[in-house]
């Protein structure tokens, strides 16, 4: 979610105290107080110590157990062996290959997460169930309902949602930039109080729909536009809310999320350079976004669920990264090579299988032929869909992680 835009607050700190040391050769030192929710930077010699807030880390009274964030997840960067230490993306990538395939297996595990009952919206109470929210089975916490997020640049030409059918996988929603056709899709965003949703107190703005640029809010649904977003945006499908969503902030607009353990995102795009330069795709917990996605109030910072599955660390950086945030965390230090070239965009296949217990993929199916994504796939399709690709396959084995096997 972004709580990469903790490093993002942390890169754009660095960098103006980095640019005063280079010409003075001054030390520079930072400290992440998860107990404190601060982010403390010092510059010997220039300035005091400076404490910044960042939401999103866990909080000193967790009901949780109490969880070590160097240690576990969501928190702690899998690519690196200090987690607090931010690198550059293409530094932490160096000297690894470009991959075309990432498989999880044995994903699915048993644990809890701090589910949100009550907001108060004058006085910012947030308030957690006294019981915590238990999963377990096949994906889990993934075979929940979850939301696909967006963060530009980035030029969105087609997205295709499938789920099994007696042929092999019906397609129930899609998007098609140039056609401008939408199908059983809602586009979100957090622009509470633009002409729908909600804004102000503490929590900020509420889930809204957005414009067709997502550079605001709309009063209704609209169809992303055919030209490259440069801010962020949320897809989920276009049913409203009911009791099976959970809690939802009062006034958001609240549409549910893609469920089931056998779901295929088929997506077509390009991440050219602009000026807001960290374009990322990501899947995360539907219940997040439906409280607070960029703040304390969700789920999230017990570890409900979040999967970085096309994300840029640092602007203007071309080497794309894959992670998931669990208890443990995964990724791999090689990467995606990032689409820049707006005519040439590519199609990447997500994957959510049930079989080994619990597989989820991405595979990068090369530069995009132009063809629609069709409304049915046979048998065929998708056994080539799932199969291992030529190139360089990154292979985590979650029991193995988990130290299970």
């Amino acid at each position: 979610m972004k709580h990469t835009m903790f490093s993002m607050a942390l890169a754009a700190l660095l960098a103006l105290v980095s640019l005063v040391g280079v010409t003075t050769g001054l030390t520079i030192s930072r400290d992440v107080s998860p107990s404190s929710n601060t982010l403390n930077i010092s510059v010997s010699g220039v300035i005091n110590s400076t404490s910044t807030p960042v939401n999103g880390l866990p909080s000193s009274d967790s009901s949780l157990s109490r969880r070590s964030y160097r240690k576990s997840a969501p928190y702690a960067d899998p690519h690196s062996i200090d987690p607090i230490i931010f690198v550059g993306a293409d530094d932490l990538c160096k000297d690894h290959k470009t991959f075309e395939d990432v498989i999880y297996t044995n994903v699915g595990s048993s644990g809890e997460y701090r589910e949100v009952v009550y907001m108060n919206q004058d006085t910012g109470e947030c308030r957690f169930a006294d019981v915590n929210r238990t999963f377990s089975g096949d994906l889990a916490p993934f075979n929940e309902p979850v939301a696909l997020i967006f963060r530009g640049p980035i030029h969105l030409k087609q997205l295709a949602v499938y789920y099994p059918s007696a042929s092999g996988a019906s397609r129930q929603h899609y998007y098609n930039a140039a056609s401008q056709t939408s199908q059983g899709l809602a586009f979100l965003g957090n622009r509470g109080g633009e002409g729908s949703g909600v804004v102000g107190g503490p929590f900020g703005a509420s889930l809204s729909y957005v414009n067709s640029h997502a550079t605001g809010g709309a009063s209704s649904s609209q169809i992303l536009a055919n030209e490259v977003i440069t801010g962020e945006f949320l897809v989920m499908t276009d049913q409203d809310c009911d009791g099976s969503c959970g809690y939802v902030r009062p006034g958001s607009v609240a549409k549910k999320g893609f469920p089931g353990t056998n779901r295929l995102f088929l997506l077509e795009f390009s991440m050219p350079h602009t000026a807001a330069d960290m374009p990322a795709i990501w899947i995360e917990n539907a219940r997040v976004p439906y409280t607070q996605q960029y703040g304390r109030c969700s789920c999230w910072d017990s570890g409900c669920g979040e999967w970085d599955i096309f994300e840029i660390l640092h602007a203007d950086k071309e080497k794309a990264e894959t992670t998931f945030h669990l208890d443990p965390p995964a990724g791999d230090a090689n990467w995606l090579q990032r689409p820049v070239d707006q005519n040439a965009p590519i199609k990447v296949a997500v994957w959510f299988d049930p079989a080994d217990g619990g597989t989820a993929s991405v595979k990068v199916l090369g530069r995009s032929d132009g063809a629609q994504f069709g409304g049915q796939l046979n048998a065929g399709e998708i056994g080539e869909l799932k199969k291992r690709s030529e190139g360089v396959v990154s292979e985590t084995n979650y029991a193995v992680r988990r130290g299970q096997a």
